[in-house]
This record gives C-alpha cells, sequence and structure tokens, in this order.
C-alpha cells in the first residue's frame, strides 16, 4: 500500500521560497552559477589586465593571497567585481578609471599651456595659484 503524501512544513516552504528569491537576484544567478570561483576570479583578471594594460595578474587560489591583494589595491580593482563578478562594483571602477584618465589628460593640457607663457607671464600665474592655495588652506 503506498503512503498517503504528507504536506510540506512551513519550514521546508520557507526553504523553497529562500532558493527561489536566490535564484531570481543578479547575486543569487552569479552565486548559484560558480562566479566565485578561482577559475572564474582568474578569467576576470586576465580580461582586465589586457584591457588595461596591466602586468599579468597573480595566480588564484582558493583563498586571497597577498600578491593578489596588493595587485587588487596597486591598480584599483574592486573586491566585490573579482570576487562576485558584481556589476556595479565594475562600472564604478571603470568610471574612476575614466575619470582619473580625464584629470591627467586636463593636467598635461595645463602644463603644455604654462610652458608657452613668457616667463613673466608665468611668474604672474604662479603667485596667483599660491595666493589661490594659501586661501584654501587659511
Amino acid at each position: 500500500m503506498a503512503k498517503a503524501k504528507q504536506k510540506p512544513s512551513r519550514r521546508a516552504m520557507t526553504r523553497r521560497r529562500n532558493v527561489a528569491k536566490r535564484r531570481e537576484t543578479a547575486e543569487g544567478r552569479l552565486n548559484e552559477d560558480g562566479a566565485s570561483s578561482s577559475r572564474h576570479i582568474s578569467r576576470r583578471l586576465l580580461w582586465l589586465a589586457i584591457e588595461w594594460h596591466l602586468e599579468a595578474p597573480p595566480k588564484v587560489g582558493r583563498s586571497m593571497s597577498e600578491a593578489l591583494s596588493d595587485f587588487c589595491q596597486d591598480n584599483r580593482i574592486s573586491f566585490d567585481w573579482m570576487l562576485s563578478g558584481c556589476l556595479k562594483g565594475l562600472k564604478q571602477m571603470m568610471d574612476e578609471r575614466r575619470g582619473r584618465e580625464t584629470m591627467a589628460t586636463q593636467a598635461a593640457n595645463i602644463a603644455a599651456r604654462y610652458a608657452q607663457l613668457s616667463p613673466a607671464q608665468q611668474a604672474i600665474v604662479s603667485t596667483e595659484i599660491c595666493r589661490i592655495l594659501a586661501e584654501r588652506d587659511e
């Protein structure tokens, strides 16, 4: 004789709902697909190193090595993006990099224009910059 099917307990129903919710979020899908495995982390870092013309990233093991941590901090790589594939971390990292590149370009343009000035004009600009900085520091 077949056993009658029992109604799932409230705890089992809650677990099923929570698993389904985790799968619906982007982070849940990434975790379930294995985005935080060392193979995927290596692949993301290698792609970034090629894209940004960086030296080769260190080997990724089961846990975070000091060399890997230093590599990420030196190159301002988002740990959220590196470890879990978080796209918000990637976007923030790219925006910061674009901002630094823009500022470097502006500084180079200002330096080139300053070099074109006569020595008397350079002295005027230098004294004005010193005055502005002194006001800011007060």
